[in-house]
């Protein structure tokens, strides 16, 4: 099945009535967590890209980052491009379906973040320009909180940017578009190993 996302092999919701469990919450008077929520990259591999053995290790980010295609690395196949973005994602689109006994199924549920990209040099055209080719990545997306989106698997997404050129003086070129992909659940969250650095 193609839009069947590698971390839903993590079962959160039940089998039936019986296996049905109210999760734990936490709301806090004194010290409630809040979190930045603007993404700030965009992290993307070849869709056979062999999964993280642990999403929050420093080193296996690390081992695999390679920015340039040219740059040697110990395994190009699995190399991950950081990707720094303004953006933001919201409520998915859901469909849903009245079925018998009066009962509402979501069937699908399509998510999309949008981003720009306002480092517009020679080597991020050319980026840009590749994702009219209707590749699917594996991707995850890192917020300003330090949190990085995708799990271990990463996301099966598709990467669109185009060009935009606003008129006005002082105006800036943009690569403009969005990361969408298809699932029931929300991604996976953990803590960014290397939320702070701005070069990779």
């Amino acid at each position: 099945m193609p839009n069947v996302q590698c971390n839903d092999t993590d079962v959160l919701c039940p089998v039936d009535c019986t296996d049905q469990q109210i999760p734990s919450v936490n709301f806090d008077d004194c010290s409630p967590e809040l979190n930045e929520s603007e993404i700030e990259w965009i992290a993307v591999a070849k869709s056979d890209a062999t999964d993280f053995l642990d999403v929050e290790d420093a080193t296996e980010w690390t081992t695999r980052i390679a920015q340039t295609a040219e740059e040697p690395a110990p395994d190009p196949d699995n190399s991950i491009r950081m990707i720094r973005v303004i953006g933001d994602k919201p409520a998915p689109e859901i469909t849903t379906r009245l079925v018998s006994g009066n009962r509402t199924v979501q069937t699908a549920k399509n998510h999309t973040l949008n981003i720009e990209v306002d480092e517009t040099n020679a080597v991020n055209y050319e980026f840009a320009r590749s994702t009219a080719c209707n590749a699917t990545y594996k991707a995850w997306f890192i917020t300003k909180a330090g949190l990085v989106y995708g799990g271990i698997c990463g996301l099966k997404a598709q990467v669109l940017l185009n060009l935009t050129l606003a008129r006005g003086a002082g105006e800036i070129e943009k690569y403009v578009g969005t990361v969408t992909w298809n699932d029931k659940i929300d991604p996976p969250r953990a803590n960014f190993p290397l939320a702070g650095e701005v070069n990779f």
